[in-house]
């Protein structure tokens, strides 16, 4: 709340930067926590439907959050946008002081006081921490491991492209043959919120689906199934959205590869997630930093190299490709972790 604070009454262009990375660093914070708190409040049971529900807020985010500096933007300046993002991280701030409670805690011996055990007060009832360096010791063997790696890469992959697709837009928008002014534009963004709650709604349907299917005779990786109608679904919208740019159609195409893209990222990301923890209960907050680091590191690198390979080899080809690489590299990373993981329960049954 603070650094965006910082950015909106920054008065040159060093010190909005400042403000906007460290705004950065401690933003992907409540990336990270969701997850360990999901882990602390609800059964395994409960935990897709809440990793669903909790990754498709987040993830909405990307796209709703220009949309609306769009109108205001269109209206007023770049300060008053920022204004209006403070009051909402100053809202959000005052909710969790309201209703917020550390889920961390011995059995029994909750912490006494919310408002407190916020600012790390009364928090002696929480289980004895650990030092840094040996968290930092446990992160990177997690990251190393097997099946983390390779849903890792997986989620890094599908989460490029959709943010290439909102990074790059307004470019095309604002060109013939469509000639967006800022609020048609800033409307064609509601097609990836749209998207990303037809994801939630993916994910809810198949990862329940699939827990019903096999509840009798359970296997973790089961939960890894749920990338498939999505991977097809991002597959889909990648190539629709890409011919219908390249070659101007109209811009209803645009919206229905847009949409059908970020259901594919939603329920990609819903599956992964719910697959890690479930696979690495006891350390849920490492699971969450990983696969946040995967996701971060495709959606920020993508605005380096989209641009300039759009102009030059065009969007056909460039969508065509994504495409391709999606498809390959989403099989490539999760049909190893199947076989392998399946190779090694059978050898534990047999032993």
């Amino acid at each position: 709340m603070f650094m965006v604070l910082g950015a909106t009454l920054s008065n040159d262009w060093s010190t909005f930067t400042a403000f906007r990375s460290l705004q950065g660093l401690f933003g992907t914070v409540p990336q990270v926590i969701g997850l360990p708190i999901i882990h602390d409040m609800y059964s395994p049971e409960e935990w897709p439907r809440m990793i669903n529900i909790w990754g498709t807020t987040f993830m909405v985010g990307p796209f709703l959050g220009p949309a609306l500096a769009g109108y205001i933007g269109a209206g007023t300046n770049w300060r008053d946008s920022f204004g209006v993002l403070t009051a909402i991280y100053g809202l959000s701030t005052l909710m969790v002081l309201v209703f917020g409670a550390e889920t961390y805690y011995n059995p029994g011996k909750a912490p006494t006081s919310r408002v407190g055990s916020y600012f790390g007060f009364g928090n002696t009832k929480l289980p004895k921490g650990s030092t840094l360096w040996h968290w930092c010791k446990v992160m990177v063997l997690y990251v190393f491991k097997f099946p983390l790696l390779m849903t890792g890469i997986a989620i890094l992959v599908t989460f490029t492209w959709p943010i290439g697709i909102t990074t790059t837009i307004d470019g095309f928008l604002h060109s013939p043959p469509y000639n967006f002014d800022t609020i048609e534009a800033s409307s064609m963004r509601f097609a990836g919120v749209i998207g990303a709650l037809g994801g939630w709604l993916v994910g809810f349907i198949f990862n329940d689906w699939i827990f019903k299917r096999h509840h009798t005779n359970w296997w973790t990786e089961y939960r890894l199934h749920g990338v498939w109608f999505p991977l097809a679904s991002m597959v889909c919208g990648l190539l629709t959205y890409g011919l219908i740019m390249n070659f101007g159609k109209h811009w209803i195409g645009i919206a229905f590869g847009w949409i059908m893209v970020n259901i594919g990222m939603v329920g990609t990301v819903v599956a992964v997630t719910a697959y890690a923890l479930e696979k690495y209960p006891d350390q849920s907050t490492v699971v969450s930093a990983i696969l946040n680091m995967w996701r971060t590191c495709g959606g920020f690198a993508v605005g380096y190299f989209q641009p300039a390979w759009i102009a030059r080899n065009g969007l056909g080809l460039v969508f065509g490709i994504q495409a391709i690489v999606v498809s390959v590299s989403v099989m490539l990373c999760i049909v190893p972790v199947l076989v392998r993981e399946r190779r090694k329960s059978d050898a534990v049954t047999a032993a």
